[in-house]
């Protein structure tokens, strides 16, 4: 993985560790994710809220999806061997944005959401570079306020990869035609479920 991606992921992760307490809420979530052509994937990941009031809060998102499939090599390559059955991509969005919160003080509080992310992306095969995109997000929060809530949401994500190819990767393969630097979309919709915690 490249060096910047977990100097980068630990800057963000210290920001949820040092962020005031006294107005906030933390959430853990599992996360699915299907993207446009790098097949679907499963994670986990975490939010902070940063309330300016009972309406309106700022938000730190990390997400970790561990292994997207290898469709995006299915376009890129034209073969007919299936070489990248056990190849794939990981990324991290590490994502900031608004969140707007509608009935507060309700037990069903819905919310939309959005803005900027910044994709940690890494391969089992080639180089792809990390990439800026965005987020829109909306849900619900169902609780009294007080200890653990469950929250849910959908979200989609915009980005594009690139992907740097090295030949000494393919091996004895003959039959690929090779684009140096193929690029492909990993928009896609994701649902995120979990619990909420307000301090």
């Amino acid at each position: 993985m490249k060096l910047r991606t977990p100097l980068i992921a630990a800057l963000f992760m210290a920001v949820f560790a040092t962020a005031p307490l006294a107005a906030a809420d933390f959430s853990l979530m599992g996360s699915y994710w299907d993207t446009d052509v790098a097949g679907d994937t499963a994670g986990g990941g975490m939010i902070l809220g940063l309330p300016f009031n009972d309406t309106l809060a700022f938000e730190l998102r990390a997400t970790y999806f561990e292994q997207l499939s290898d469709d995006p090599f299915d376009n890129i390559f034209e073969s007919d061997e299936t070489v990248f059955q056990g190849r794939g991509i990981q990324a991290m969005p590490l994502e900031a944005g608004l969140r707007f919160s509608f009935a507060p003080g309700s037990t069903f509080r819905p919310h939309v959401g959005g803005g900027g992310s910044y994709f940690l992306i890494d391969s089992d095969f080639g180089e792809i570079q990390d990439q800026l995109g965005y987020y829109l997000a909306a849900g619900a929060t169902i609780g009294d306020g007080a200890g653990a809530e469950f929250f849910f949401e959908g979200i989609w994500r915009q980005a594009s990869a690139e992907v740097e190819i090295d030949p000494e990767d393919l091996g004895d393969i003959d039959d690929i035609d090779i684009d140096n630097t193929p690029s492909f979309d990993i928009d896609g919709f994701g649902v995120n479920v979990g619990v909420r915690w307000a301090f």
